[in-house]
């Protein structure tokens, strides 16, 4: 029986997508180590450290079917080391004396490390498809809702009016930076490990850069200035850019759960005949996706700490740091394309009550225009003094719950300077927006820009 949530029937779709479930699979993982292992192999023939008949032969069988796993694992109970049971499995596959150039000066963290930044490089190319996805399910949301007055809050609190559009353009914009951050990441966390036991290339000899570089080439990963056996930022970067993104979304998602309260219910999760939120309430709506990616940011980032923590291996190589990078990367990677799912999905299907945004305009009767009323004041009395106006008027407005118009024109002296309708119509919500709309629509246009 499965342990993980990512490993059961009834979650794994919760927490994760089958795509980047597949990316770390283990026979994936072992299929990465193999490819490392070939890919050492053939660059050592080119090389003319091997013969290239056996680096063919070596190449040919670098299949994960041809190897059993129950074998490897009976194998890895009795010498307690990551890789010897494959390689042993590996050579017996070859089935020639041509196994024996297998591993040519090759270290199993060469191979771990590789095989991990290859799959590493898999989701890269997910995630960034999954924020374009994102930013495509949203995109609409500025165009239809450029001019939806909605409130703006401030410190949990009704402040000055705002458009929906705005608000959706800040959290799309968010969202550009973090794609924008994974591509501008690539080449930096993208590269091979193969560097020996220590980094010095010794058992290649002379050639050991031109090795690494030929493996580097045919594997499709960047090759690094120096080893880095025991400089574990790459993993930290790709983990910390997890908890970024992970970071906004939770962020969306916590307004939209918010929003989506039955007090407010100026935004509603997508719903359809069938979803079900409660056992025992048939009423109930449930914000199921705005809920698991709030849960999973928790995940991530707690995650992207424990890499953090792996940077600080001691010497050449150091297994009590890098072995957790083992569990916390797969398991990351994996719940961010979870996340992302649920953001898309709770995007495409937003529900916008526009109507129940403009009503709550007006909750305060008027106090959410305070500071207009104050500017239209200050057309007749120093700024200081309108200030000081609005503030006595507000008090009393909120205290009593009457309207601040009211309280307003029953300031001494204030009827003397101002028309009635002057401060009436600097209390609608929709002459007050600023230029909420321009900004809707210069991030539709990045956006657009940004995934053609």
């Amino acid at each position: 029986m499965a342990v993980h949530f990512l490993d059961t029937v009834l979650f794994q779709d919760s927490i994760s997508t089958e795509g980047m479930r597949a990316i770390f699979d283990e026979r994936t993982m072992l299929q990465r180590w193999l490819d490392v292992e070939r890919a050492i192999a053939v660059a050592a023939g080119e090389l003319g450290m091997i013969p290239k008949e056996a680096a063919k032969r070596i190449a040919g069988c670098a299949d994960i079917d041809k190897i059993d796993l129950e074998t490897v694992k009976a194998h890895g109970k009795i010498t307690t080391h990551s890789l010897l049971g494959l390689l042993k499995e590996f050579r017996r596959a070859i089935d020639h004396d041509d196994a024996r150039y297998v591993h040519w000066g090759a270290t199993t963290q060469d191979i771990i490390d590789t095989g991990m930044f290859l799959m590493i490089r898999d989701a890269f190319d997910m995630i960034d498809g999954q924020l374009v996805g994102a930013l495509k399910a949203g995109r609409p949301l500025l165009r239809d809702h450029r001019d939806t007055v909605m409130v703006g809050r401030t410190h949990g609190g009704h402040a000055l009016p705002i458009t929906f559009g705005l608000k959706a353009a800040t959290w799309l914009d968010e969202l550009t930076r973090q794609l924008e951050r994974w591509r501008a990441a690539r080449d930096r966390i993208l590269v091979v490990n193969i560097i020996g036991a220590v980094g010095t290339f010794a058992s290649w000899g002379s050639a050991g850069l031109d090795l690494q570089a030929k493996a580097a080439e045919i594997l499709g990963l960047g090759v690094p200035a120096s080893p880095w056996g025991g400089a574990r930022d790459r993993t930290a970067e790709a983990l910390s850019l997890c908890a970024l993104t992970s970071g906004t979304a939770g962020r969306i998602a916590k307004e939209i759960y918010n929003l989506n309260k039955t007090e407010v219910r100026e935004l509603e999760e997508p719903f359809a005949v069938g979803k079900v939120g409660s056992s025992t309430m048939p009423h109930k709506r449930n914000p199921v996706h705005t809920e698991w990616s709030i849960v999973l940011d928790r995940i991530i980032r707690a995650n992207a700490g424990v890499a953090l923590e792996a940077m600080g291996c001691e010497n050449e190589r150091d297994a009590t740091h890098w072995k957790a990078e083992w569990i916390v990367v797969p398991e990351t990677f994996s719940v961010l394309s979870g996340s992302l799912n649920h953001l898309t999905a709770t995007l495409s299907g937003l529900k916008v009550n526009a109507d129940r945004m403009l009503e709550n305009t007006n909750m305060l009767n008027g106090l959410l225009l305070s500071e207009r009323a104050m500017f239209a004041l200050a057309e007749y009395l120093p700024l200081p003094e309108a200030h000081e106006t609005v503030y006595q008027a507000s008090i009393r407005s909120y205290d009593k719950g009457t309207p601040l118009i009211d309280e307003l024109m029953a300031e001494k002296g204030v009827a003397d300077v101002c028309d009635r309708s002057h401060i009436e119509e600097a209390l609608d919500p929709s002459k007050y927006l600023g230029l909420s709309g321009e900004v809707a629509d210069r991030i539709g246009a990045r956006i657009d820009g940004l995934v053609a």
